[in-house]
């Protein structure tokens, strides 16, 4: 994958390894939201989804990751499981160059549509979602992913964002 610059330095994106996990989680200290994953979890994605995750790196920083993988139900349709970027950076929209970068990776191996589920209040991952539907001039639905009473004794009320189909821009 090609480096894009950023507003500090150089940004690339590359498979994890669990080696990662420890700097990745630090741009999730850095920013208070719900769900960050613990240094054991970063490290068993890292392990387990690498091939169909990301990944930033300015230097030898880690400043963001995601982690995705390919429904086995659905094989055309590429699933964003977390996302973290570093707020202080200063790479303007890293989580929407992350997801970006993960799209053109898997329409390369056939994905038509990309799809996560974001929590209320999480407008970065809201506004990454909205990027990556005009970037592809793609339809954006959106709808609760559990909807009641889908999800007994539930209580996450994520929406889930499905943008497609999607076509390579390269």
């Amino acid at each position: 994958m090609a480096p894009v610059t950023g507003a500090h330095s150089l940004v690339a994106f590359r498979a994890p390894t669990p080696r990662d996990a420890l700097p990745a989680r630090q741009p999730a200290r850095k920013t208070p939201r719900s769900g960050a994953p613990s240094r054991y979890r970063c490290a068993r994605w890292f392990r387990d989804f690498a091939d169909t995750s990301l990944v930033a790196v300015a230097g030898r920083d880690v400043i963001g990751f995601l982690i995705g993988y390919r429904r086995p139900d659905v094989p055309d349709t590429y699933c964003v499981l977390h996302t973290e970027a570093d707020p202080h950076h200063g790479t303007p929209a890293l989580r929407a160059r992350l997801l970006r970068a993960a799209a053109e990776r898997e329409i390369a191996r056939g994905a038509r549509f990309v799809e996560g589920a974001v929590p209320p209040g999480d407008a970065a991952d809201v506004e990454a979602y909205a990027q990556l539907a005009r970037w592809y001039g793609a339809p954006a639905h959106k709808e609760a992913l559990f909807p009641p009473p889908s999800f007994p004794g539930g209580d996450h009320d994520e929406i889930l964002h499905r943008i497609g189909p999607l076509y390579g821009t390269s």
